[in-house]
């Protein structure tokens, strides 16, 4: 099974809870990363807040689709969030982005592709780089274009690319 996950925070920490997500899944043996996004700001949207670091990375699983979200949930649940909304600062917010091929019978709080997917031109730019990276087909999110293509969304605003800050040497140094 493919997957693509997103990783997302604005709080201090954001930088070493990815780190410490990307070592736990690397080191799961039911699971190969093999792309990884750079690190991005974004821009919060819905409600004032910081901006936002986005991250994506691509693998494959040996895990079913209920139980690999149950392991990104464990994982998320490791770092703190101010507030109980959706859309309050955190210092790490995890998406399982798409799950191919896709599964069947989910339970109703788990939509796959994850329903941004469509509404962000930013997260499909990001989510693509780590597919491009990893190998993997991005039309196995259910997009067939990543934003910038002739027949794709155009590139989005309001982001900027940074460098991965010792995470571009975490990839480097392991075995993918």
């Amino acid at each position: 099974m493919w997957f693509g996950v997103g990783l997302g925070g604005n709080l201090p920490g954001t930088p070493s809870a990815f780190r410490s997500v990307v070592r736990s899944l690397s080191s799961d043996g039911r699971l190969c990363l093999t792309g990884l996004s750079r690190w991005y700001r974004t821009v919060a949207w819905e409600v004032p807040a910081p901006p936002y670091w986005n991250c994506c990375v691509a693998g494959t699983s040996r895990m079913g689709a209920e139980e690999f979200f149950a392991l990104l949930e464990h994982l998320e649940k490791k770092f703190p969030r101010r507030g109980k909304g959706k859309v309050w600062p955190r210092t790490l917010d995890i998406d399982l982005l798409f799950f191919s091929p896709p599964p069947s019978g989910l339970p109703s709080f788990l939509t796959l592709p994850h329903p941004s997917l469509r509404k962000r031109p930013v997260l499909q730019l990001i989510l693509s780089e780590a597919c491009r990276d990893g190998r993997i087909p991005l039309s196995f999110s259910g997009i067939s274009y990543p934003p910038g293509h002739p027949l794709g969304e155009p590139d989005p605003g309001g982001y900027s690319r940074w460098g991965f800050q010792g995470g571009e040497n975490l990839v480097r140094d392991r075995a993918w």
